[in-house]
Formats: structure tokens, sequence, C-alpha cells
């Protein structure tokens, strides 16, 4: 691709996504944007986190709570989905926000945080890569855009025996009994349902450069809209289904014209959907 046209296409994906140029250009693929290109256990991990981040404070629904990661929204971070590692930036508190996601080791305790996920290298307080096991797939939580490879971090060791390794499980401990009955609880969906629940994943914090919607980490309205929200109610998700069928519930922001209307977008919208 010509690097005018791929420069091109890293201004427009920022325009939505409000990435820096680094990260958007890593996003982007040679047809398009890149919000959704990405590798099968890729897409399949972002599916699976939707479930993990659209599920609390709902009772007597079949999800199991104890994996919940819905405070994991309550941070301010730019989303940066790419081929094949989804990145969140969380320049005030990549620490406090990584811990929404995983188990803790301090409690050596696998019933919470996103089952299979690990700490595969870290620096304290900057920069975490996480493995996720049972797909592979990777993420990035940290705090700056030029966060280190990968392969710098793991020179160190399998993750640092700092503050990190304390407290988050690394990536050399199996999966516990636990992990994989939750998991196993997580009904089928076929694979243009995968899309559309990866897709939520990739865009939880597009805007459109016009500012007739937006997403804003489920919590907020970046276009401070007049809210019929009450505000001082706990936030409750509620995402479950079966094959194609699926339902997300939720009682605040955004509005469900703002996930139809970024779902449906000529230019960011989700493509595909038919096989």
């Amino acid at each position: 691709m010509p690097s005018s046209s791929r420069r091109n296409l890293r201004d427009i994906r920022r325009s939505y996504t409000g990435e820096d140029k680094a990260s958007a250009e890593a996003g982007v693929s040679r047809d398009g944007l890149g919000l959704d290109r990405c590798s099968p256990q890729q897409r399949r991990f972002r599916a699976l986190l939707a479930i993990y981040l659209f599920n609390a404070n709902v009772p007597d629904t079949p999800f199991d709570t104890q994996h919940s990661a819905t405070a994991f929204l309550s941070y301010t971070m730019t989303v940066s989905p790419w081929f094949n590692t989804f990145v969140c930036v969380v320049p005030g508190a990549a620490e406090n926000a990584v811990g929404r996601l995983l188990a803790s080791s301090a409690r050596d305790d696998l019933r919470y945080g996103v089952p299979g996920l690990r700490v595969a290298a870290g620096i304290d307080f900057g920069t975490y890569h996480l493995a996720h096991l049972p797909t592979g797939a990777k993420m990035v939580v940290t705090r700056r855009t030029d966060f280190p490879p990968l392969s710098e971090l793991q020179r160190l060791g399998p993750y640092r025996k700092t503050w990190s390794s304390e407290h988050y499980v690394g990536a050399e401990v199996p999966m516990a009994e636990v992990e994989h009955e939750a998991l196993s609880r997580v009904p089928s969906m076929p694979s243009g349902m995968e899309r559309i629940l990866a897709a939520l994943v990739a865009r939880l914090d597009v805007r459109d450069p016009s500012d007739k919607w937006a997403l804003g980490l489920w919590w907020y309205d970046p276009l401070l809209r007049p809210s019929t929200h009450d505000h001082q109610r706990r936030h409750r998700f509620a995402l479950w289904g079966q094959g194609p069928k699926w339902e997300l519930r939720w009682n605040g922001w955004p509005q469900p014209e703002d996930v139809i209307a970024c779902l449906t977008a000529p230019v960011i919208g989700v493509s595909g959907l038919d096989g």
C-alpha cells in the first residue's frame, strides 16, 4: 500500500478512535481501518472479553459474576485494536485497570478475573503484556503509547519479580479447573455473532467525528447530551444468548441508537456479517 494511502486510513481511524498516529497506523489494514481485521484467536478473545465486560450487577442471570470485568470500563483509556494484539492505553492508572481483568496471585484465587488471562511480561505501573491461555491471544494494558515490546521485557524473565508478580498471576500458571468450568458455561455462537461481540470491544470508546453518536466506554457521554439516566444507580450489564440470538441490556450510556449507529456507520461499521 502506498504510504499516502496508509496515512489517510490512519488519520480517518484516529478521527473515530482518538489513537495517536503510531497506534492507529499499527492497526490499519490494507483494505480498511483494521478495527475488525484480526486473527481468529484475537477475534475469539475479544468476543469472550465482551461477555466478561458486559455482565455485572444483574441478579438471576446465568452469568458467573465472580469473573465479571465490568470495572475495567470505569477507567479513561484509548482502545487500539491491532491484528494480533488488543491494546488499551490507560495513562493515569494502568496498574489499577489491569487488576480489573486479572486474578490476584496474592490470594492465589483464580475464581476472579477473566478466565485464563495472565501476565506474560510487565513493567510495574507502566506496561503489562497479557496472554489469554485458552485462545493464545495477546493483550496490552499500558500507560504509554510507546510501550516496550514483549520480546524486550521477556529478557527480564517471564515477568519482573516485583510488584506485578506479587499481585497478578503469570503466564506460567496453567488454567485452573474453576476457569475451565467458567469457560464451559459460555454459550455457543456462530462466526457472525462472534464478530459482532468482538466489534463491540474494538469500539469501546469510538466517537463520530461529526458528533452524531459516541460510545464513551459505556459509562459517560463525550457529547455532553442531556441525560435521562440516574447516575447514582449502580451500572448494570447483561449479555447472554445462544447460537445466533443474543441480547445485551444496560442501564446507562450509551444510548441504544448510538450503538446501532456505530456498528452500521459507512466508514467504521462492521462488514462481512453474512458469513
